[in-house]
């Protein structure tokens, strides 16, 4: 059964911290087995939880050859007033405007899957895996969008993919790269147009046991693009009673297969930018980066041009939701950035390979 769009933003809020971390203090990654493992079909589909704060997502990064830039996720969560919540929604930038979200809530019964197919359906909305081959459908009345998404490697995790947030490991975060990075074809639907795109993509898959409020402050990723590499990077500040410094993940990735998956590099950010509105922050524009890679390393920057989105979700809410969320989830706006990349790619015999083509993906969240 559908809900209104406000209230989806408000279970929406658990997704924007969600993905994952390596440990500090309380935290601590599961390190069984080798760094970089595959995924396997039935780390794709859902893996029911009990806890009241578990929210599991499946999110994909599009990025067309013309510019748009649409961000599609899929939720399930327990969260709710009375019960939990599924739902889909897509944020959609159209080439140099600025980003719209778009989203549609549902009951948990209406989340289904099949397993033979390894496909997941939230009301008249689906995604499948298929190797490293994903096709996915939204079918809402404001946007329709009908597409498939083409690997180039297969799917990995960082050993198990948890990481987690107590000593017992009661609360996790766990997470999957399904198609690191591959090429898409779409036809979307939107405000009376019809367009065909096609560019690169990518698609990865979190599961939270825990309010991501609750253990972190800040987030900030990057995805980019290279005609010939891949780097998604993630980051995270937790809060004191989960550690200190900053807790890092970066896949680095070719055509043929992911060089390095890994949590041991550097990350510097800086240039903060101040929020206009007086209900906002000061956020990062620019991220430093510097990693070794078993041939070679990776050093350069990443920096924004332009806030193509902003997305203060509480700012979409009712008066009465919006003063309950802030008191569980506090003040969570999203900062999603265009960014110039200027980085170094260093071979094992010492060439120098300069990436600086396209635009690169950058989001800095803070609340």
């Amino acid at each position: 059964m559908r809900r209104p769009p406000s209230r989806l933003a408000g279970i929406l809020l658990v997704v924007l911290w969600a993905f994952s971390a390596t440990g500090l203090a309380r935290m601590k990654t599961e390190t069984t087995g080798a760094a970089v493992q595959p995924t396997t079909r039935t780390d794709f589909l859902r893996h029911p939880h009990d806890s009241k704060y578990y929210t599991e997502s499946w999110t994909m990064i599009l990025q067309s050859e013309e510019g748009h830039i649409l961000y599609v996720n899929f939720m399930y969560s327990n969260i709710g007033v009375t019960s939990g919540r599924s739902a889909v929604s897509v944020n959609l930038t159209m080439p140099g405007g600025q980003g719209k979200p778009y989203g549609w809530e549902y009951d948990q019964d209406d989340y289904r899957e099949d397993f033979d197919k390894n496909t997941l359906t939230i009301g008249p909305h689906a995604l499948t895996l298929d190797g490293r081959t994903a096709t996915f459908r939204v079918e809402g009345s404001e946007l329709r969008l009908h597409g498939t998404l083409r690997g180039w490697n297969n799917g990995v995790k960082f050993h198990g993919g948890r990481i987690c947030l107590d000593d017992g490991c009661k609360d996790f975060v766990q997470s999957f790269f399904h198609v690191p990075r591959g090429d898409f074809e779409a036809d979307l639907s939107v405000a009376g147009q019809r367009l065909r795109l096609k560019g690169a993509g990518y698609l990865d898959h979190m599961v939270n046991t825990e309010m991501s409020s609750k253990w972190s402050s800040h987030w900030w990723t990057v995805r980019y693009f290279h005609k010939d590499y891949t780097v998604a990077l993630l980051a995270f500040r937790p809060r004191k009673d989960y550690g200190s410094g900053t807790i890092l993940r970066l896949l680095f990735a070719d055509r043929n297969r992911v060089l390095a998956l890994t949590d041991r590099f550097t990350l510097e950010t800086d240039q903060e930018a101040r929020d206009p509105s007086k209900k906002g922050h000061s956020y990062a524009t620019r991220y430093r980066i510097e990693v070794p890679l078993p041939k070679g390393s990776l050093r350069g920057l990443f920096t924004g041009r332009r806030v193509h989105e902003r997305d203060a979700v509480l700012e979409r809410l009712p008066w009465a939701q919006r003063t309950i969320a802030q008191a569980v989830a506090g003040n969570p706006v999203i900062y999603r950035q265009e960014g110039t990349p200027d980085l170094v790619l260093v071979l094992d015999d010492d060439t120098e390979v300069h990436l600086s083509e396209g635009t690169a993906l950058m989001e800095s969240i803070v609340n």
